[in-house]
């Protein structure tokens, strides 16, 4: 429980010596100011020599012990980070009372609660900026800009992921990063990830810092030189940034969205090049799981049913892998969209509906109700069994009892659990599904697939069509029939309607804007995204009119027409045609093109 004291404390705290905050630092342990409050996503270290007492969130001498250093942190960062925490718990304690209401909290002090919730929302001094384009190194083409050719200078931050980032090397040796990675944070068994505090604190990245706004490669190249994760502490220095820059998916994937923090309520969306953002809206809609996938699915949820956990749960989780496993396998696919390594059936389709396919692979609307409080139910287990862990590493690290946390963990008590991969992709899968649901005004804007990708690029099997005209290409051949040892296959969703994820983007956030100078006509990109642009801006072209010449080449140097249709895109004749007008037009450029 969290009294009006403690929350009004943190509300109070200020940091020493308040004129010199640039320069200004201290070590903070934010659980030591909020007991009970949710864990923040990364923690400072004690103050040497102290414990914390769980009963009044007090600092007491802790005798005969020699504590690391703590992390120094600015104080300009250390009172943005309680602050941001401190909003946090109070909408945690206001979303608990809605249904059980602490001991001790009554309708004054939830009333309180509310009021500042909302002075918080209304005094907010400046909302984050998040700066979206589409690749990692435009990112940088940005940050350099702001650095060198600008004299603005702002708490900023990009956000990457951990195949860019990741310094350590077992992991970066691993074909599965993303799970590598997890997995030795989750053992407290990845030195860098320990460190990563150093990083927060270093003075390169302080104000008037030699890295005060940085790269991915410059946060990668300090944290080699300080053994410290550069991931974990680009995350974390998003949280309290000004700018953040970062690529499409961070913005527009929900999945994505929420694992790196990404808060838009209220806050700031710029997307530059954004004649691509509709493509990537679709993407990040969509959502594609492999039959191997599956399979470790319910072998995991076997697994944990023999362990005797949470039986009932594991058990109708495993239970629809297998069912899709055996769909996807099934031989009795209409195939409709043969290409030369994989073969495609697309729902809704003549004689069966979608709704038909969904309740034939166990996907129906009651099933899916039961699937969203089974993997409810399993988080909240993976999340009690992590903090007993955390609770256990730490006790065994501080043997005085005055530190320890709570009980330790039985031996005998199992810890096992599903993988956070497996978690991650039931999590899409409900949330693709969530826009399936009868209610879902997005319903229609989906086709269901089941693909099966040959496993070998060369199936000696060639399609009649492709012999009509000219010689076939003789690299690439086209399967009708591919036996089911050699090939995978996947269970798709496909977003076609971009609007699907960018209208919650654009529900949430405070402001949005597209740039690009490609986006006429304006009106037909708009009812695409499923949104109404209050202002918009179309400059006029950078060339004279009277330079510029539109045309059209309708057939090639064979005479043949240049029909870009899919009978005739992987017939060679097609392809010389093409080839042979650009390299003509080229020979009569002098002073180049542009393709």
């Amino acid at each position: 429980s969290v009294s009006m004291t403690d929350l009004k404390n943190v509300a109070n705290l200020q940091c020493a010596d308040s004129g010199n905050t640039s320069d200004d630092a201290m070590a903070v342990d934010l659980n030591q100011i909020i007991p009970g409050s949710p864990r923040p996503t990364v923690k400072q270290d004690l103050e040497p020599n102290a414990t914390v007492d769980t009963t009044t969130a007090s600092t007491v001498p802790k005798p005969d012990t020699v504590a690391p250093p703590p992390a120094v942190v600015s104080s300009e960062l250390l009172l943005s980070q309680a602050l941001h925490y401190l909003r946090e718990t109070v909408q945690f304690i206001l979303n608990q009372a809605k249904s059980t209401p602490p001991d001790g909290l009554g309708a004054a002090e939830i009333d309180e609660l509310q009021h500042y919730i909302l002075y918080v929302a209304d005094v907010k001094a400046t909302p984050r900026i998040y700066f979206g384009t589409r690749t990692h190194k435009q990112v940088s083409q940005l940050v350099d800009e702001l650095r060198r050719k600008t004299p603005y200078r702002l708490r900023s931050a990009v956000l990457g992921s951990r195949a860019q980032t990741c310094i350590n090397h077992k992991v970066r040796k691993s074909l599965f990063i993303d799970e590598e990675c997890r997995k030795l944070v989750d053992e407290n068994a990845c030195g860098p990830h320990h460190a990563y505090r150093k990083l927060l604190a270093h003075k390169k990245l302080q104000r008037q810092g030699d890295l005060e706004i940085w790269n991915l490669e410059d946060i990668e190249m300090l944290g080699r030189e300080t053994h410290a994760c550069p991931y974990f502490a680009a995350r974390e220095l998003s949280g309290t940034a000004d700018l953040v820059f970062c690529p499409y998916n961070y913005i527009l994937d929900p999945g994505v969205r929420a694992s790196a923090g990404v808060e838009l309520e209220g806050n700031v969306v710029i997307l530059d090049e954004a004649h691509n953002v509709e493509n990537a809206a679709r993407e990040s809609g969509s959502f594609e799981i492999t039959d191997e996938q599956l399979q470790v699915i319910a072998a995991e949820c076997h697994m944990m049913v023999e362990r005797r956990m949470l039986i009932a749960e594991h058990q109708l989780v495993g239970t629809l892998a297998s069912t899709l496993v055996n769909w996807l396998k099934s031989s009795g696919h209409p195939y409709e969209y043969p290409e030369f390594d994989t073969q495609t059936a697309v729902w809704p389709r003549s004689g069966e509906s979608l709704d038909a396919l969904l309740e034939r692979i166990m996907l129906s609307p009651q099933f899916i109700s039961q699937l969203e409080l089974a993997v409810s139910v399993i988080e909240g287990y993976i999340k009690d069994v992590r903090s007993r862990k955390d609770k256990q590493r730490w006790n065994e690290e501080n043997n005085n009892s005055r530190f320890r946390r709570g009980p330790p963990m039985d031996e005998d008590v199992d810890d096992r659990h599903l993988s956070a991969g497996s978690m991650r992709l039931l999590e899409q899968l409900l949330r693709v599904l969530g826009y399936l649901a009868p209610d879902s005004p997005f319903r229609q804007d989906y086709r269901v697939a089941c693909i099966r990708k040959s496993k070998s690029l060369h199936i000696p099997n060639e399609r009649a069509e492709f012999k009509s005209k000219g010689r076939p290409r003789k690299k690439r051949k086209v399967v009708v029939d591919i036996p089911a040892s050699e090939c995978t296959n996947v269970l798709a969703f496909w977003a076609l309607n971009p609007g699907v994820v960018f209208s919650e983007i654009a529900a949430q956030a405070r402001t949005i804007v597209l740039t690009s100078g490609t986006l006429s006509p304006l009106d037909s990109y708009a009812s695409e995204l499923h949104v109404k642009f209050s202002s918009t801006l179309e400059a006029n072209h950078v060339i004279d009119p009277q330079r510029f010449r539109a045309l059209t080449v309708e057939c090639g140097t064979s005479g043949e027409l240049l029909e870009g249709k899919y009978k005739n895109v992987d017939l060679l004749t097609f392809q010389d045609d093409v080839g042979n007008a650009i390299a003509d037009i080229v020979a009569r450029s002098p002073d180049g093109m542009l393709v």
